[in-house]
């Protein structure tokens, strides 16, 4: 079962870079939930902490791509360093904007510089593990030990941060999430031999990521996912207050996570046969169906339970996610590519924290778990009507189509 995992940490760099990575990309699990954790104890309210949430998503999908084009075309080290600090700057205006009762509006701009300059660091590795391996079942492995190290932070920081920010100190996460984007940027940019070698833009790449229908499709149904994602953090938390738990919210966070990582190992110690684009519309009606069962949970350990049936399609759905993009962008944009799962993902979660805040005010945490079984049954539906865009040997004929109008069109 391990052989795959073995095989891919044996490439020169591999390991190093990735746990690198995993160290800087920690703020994915605890910097979004660390915010709704600190201004909500600031202002008491969810629907505000889910607006400043929103502010700090939407910044942040807005911007990826761009910085992720720039790293295509300069270089991960030149581009990130700079962004990495800016980044660290804003929190740091965030956090002082709150504490000296500054004007509040202050703590939106903050909170929006702070998303623009997040990065796409989950493309970044993809990207170097697409420099390092040198087959396809190579890397759907290392996409797979991604996603499954993702969900290793997402089972640990939730519990963390909440503790720390609910019993301790409020902007616990906030602080967490700058001292690992610290220390793992450090690492991971110092590392030159495996970052991949920018590629200068020219004319004949253009138009080719999201013009493309079925990284379309993809990204349209990462936003549906991802209003999932932003609805259940806040979810969790006020589910958890109204249970008067509040301080083991981040343990309901962890067994989603948990179901997860374990799909995610399985997932990748496989050699699978059927078509990508056909698992990843299985794993997403199977993820819309899961979803509606969080109607069963009544009390804290079923609510978890339900939690953690729920994760175990999450981690595969997005490793299959990541190889559709893989295999129908241009080479040459791939990190642009890639990082339109996290900017998709990231506009869906900004989506689900304001939504599911507004109705957690006012009809209460379970009320709200409607907003993610609508977003999840649409994102299904969205990939069932349009699978057959998402099958690259019908995206290559259609561009190669296209190109044949064109230039009869010239002549």
């Amino acid at each position: 079962m391990l052989r795959n995992y073995q095989e891919i940490f044996a490439l020169p760099g591999a390991l190093r870079f990735s746990l690198a990575g995993l160290i800087a990309r920690f703020p994915i699990a605890v910097l979004g939930l660390g915010i709704v954790l600190f201004i909500q104890g600031v202002s008491g309210s969810y629907g505000i902490a889910g607006i400043v949430t929103a502010t700090f998503m939407v910044a942040q999908a807005v911007t990826n791509p761009f910085i992720a084009r720039l790293v295509d075309r300069f270089g991960q080290a030149r581009v990130m360093i700079p962004v990495v600090i800016v980044h660290l700057l804003a929190l740091t205006g965030l956090l002082v904007t709150v504490y000296a009762d500054w004007w509040f509006g202050l703590v939106f701009a903050f909170a929006a510089l702070a998303g623009a300059t997040v990065g796409s660091l989950g493309s970044l590795v993809r990207a170097r593990w697409n420099a390092v391996t040198t087959t396809t079942r190579q890397l759907d492995t290392a996409f797979s030990w991604e996603a499954v190290a993702d969900e290793i932070l997402f089972v640990s920081g939730p519990v963390l941060v909440t503790a720390l920010a609910t019993a301790v100190f409020p902007p616990a996460g906030i602080l967490f999430s700058m001292a690992t984007t610290t220390i793992g940027s450090v690492l991971f940019y110092s590392q030159r031999s495996t970052e991949p070698v920018p590629h200068r833009s020219t004319g004949s790449d253009r138009g080719k990521v999201l013009t493309n229908l079925g990284i379309f499709i993809v990204v349209v149904a990462q936003v549906l996912l991802g209003i999932n994602f932003g609805a259940l953090d806040v979810i969790a938390v006020a589910f958890a207050e109204e249970q008067g738990r509040k301080a083991l919210a981040g343990l309901l966070l962890s067994a989603f996570a948990a179901g997860s990582l374990l799909a995610g190992a399985i997932y990748g110690a496989r050699t699978w046969k059927s078509r990508v684009h056909h698992r990843f519309t299985v794993l997403l009606v199977l993820l819309a169906a899961s979803t509606w069962l969080l109607f069963l949970g009544r009390d804290m350990v079923s609510f978890a339970i339900v939690m953690f049936l729920v994760g175990l399609t999450i981690a595969p759905t997005l490793i299959a996610a990541s190889s559709v993009i893989k295999e129908l962008a241009p080479p040459q944009r791939l990190t642009e590519a890639l990082a339109w799962i996290s900017t998709s993902l990231g506009f869906g979660v900004a989506i689900g924290s304001a939504l599911s805040g507004i109705v957690i005010d006012a009809a209460g945490a379970r009320a709200a778990v409607i907003v993610m079984v609508a977003a999840s049954t649409a994102s299904a539906l969205v990939a069932v009507i349009f699978i057959r865009a998402m099958d690259p040997q019908v995206s290559s004929h259609t561009a190669r189509a296209g190109r044949t109008v064109i230039d009869t069109s010239d002549q």
